[in-house]
């Protein structure tokens, strides 16, 4: 099938009723779908935006070749802010690590893009990846009691005190 006629204006569909015991076909006509890739070279706008992503990929591709192999697959994404390289990574762990990179990576494309001052990495955690939420402690009545029977044992009343109190906040609530 010719990519012309695939993407024609319209084309009959038939649709099938799914109600059980009916059997009823009817033809239609239903607008095609166009592929993101027709959308982007029909629109001009679009093909502004797809030749961004496109040199983005490239310099992506570009900056990954120059990094360690374990640092080069969590730099995500990379672009050129004026005089800036702006490299995005998934982790505080590996953002700090290409921090340490920067220097030499500036001077490495230095000769692509001479103009380029400063490399500036930024954290771009994963969609759909929530931050951990903190755990609250939860104590027992017999760390409670350890603590309490502790404190009755010590000279320092300042001491005892504050034992004493550290006990009973560590009783469970809502019991």
């Amino acid at each position: 099938m010719d990519s012309r006629q695939a993407f024609s204006a319209y084309r009959p569909i038939t649709v099938y009723s799914l109600k059980p015991g009916t059997r009823r076909e009817t033809t239609t006509m239903a607008r095609s779908l166009k592929s993101v890739r027709h959308l982007l070279i029909d629109k001009p706008m679009l093909k502004t935006l797809a030749a961004e992503i496109s040199a983005q990929r490239v310099l992506l591709d570009r900056v990954r070749r120059l990094l360690p192999g374990e640092l080069a697959p969590h730099c995500i994404a990379a672009r050129i802010d004026g005089q800036r390289l702006v490299v995005h990574t998934d982790s505080p762990v590996w953002a700090s690590r290409l921090r340490f990179m920067s220097a030499e990576l500036r001077m490495l494309l230095e000769n692509d893009f001479p103009a380029l001052r400063e490399v500036k990495i930024r954290l771009l955690p994963p969609i759909g990846v929530r931050p951990r939420t903190e755990q609250t402690a939860q104590f027992s009545d017999i760390a409670a009691g350890t603590v309490q029977s502790a404190a009755e044992g010590i000279a320092d009343p300042q001491l005892q005190a504050a034992l004493q109190r550290l006990g009973s906040r560590l009783k469970p609530r809502n019991r």
